[in-house]
């Protein structure tokens, strides 16, 4: 891995101790402790921004809404057909 960039921070010494304690323990340099602990919580982060979580109630109204076949309520229905007298194909 290529490292070029540099995160400074500060700290109470109690937590560089609880840090250097636990990197100890893993067996890796305290930045190595730091980088891979802060790489795992901000995955963590992205993961739960994503992720939709629906109720029991919630996921059963999508399912019903998603299996229903489309219908197109009258303005889309104006509106394509529009599109169909304005738009030429080539």
């Amino acid at each position: 891995m290529a490292v070029d960039e540099r995160l400074d921070l500060k700290l109470s010494a109690a937590d560089k101790q609880l840090l250097a304690q636990a990197a100890a323990i893993e067996g890796l340099s305290m930045a190595a402790f730091v980088r891979l602990a802060a790489k795992q919580r901000a995955a963590e982060a992205i993961q739960r921004e994503q992720q939709i979580s629906l109720s029991q109630r919630d996921f059963t109204a999508f399912h019903a809404a998603i299996a229903q076949p489309f219908t197109a309520n009258p303005a889309l229905q104006e509106a394509m057909e529009q599109a169909r007298t304005r738009v030429s194909r080539v």
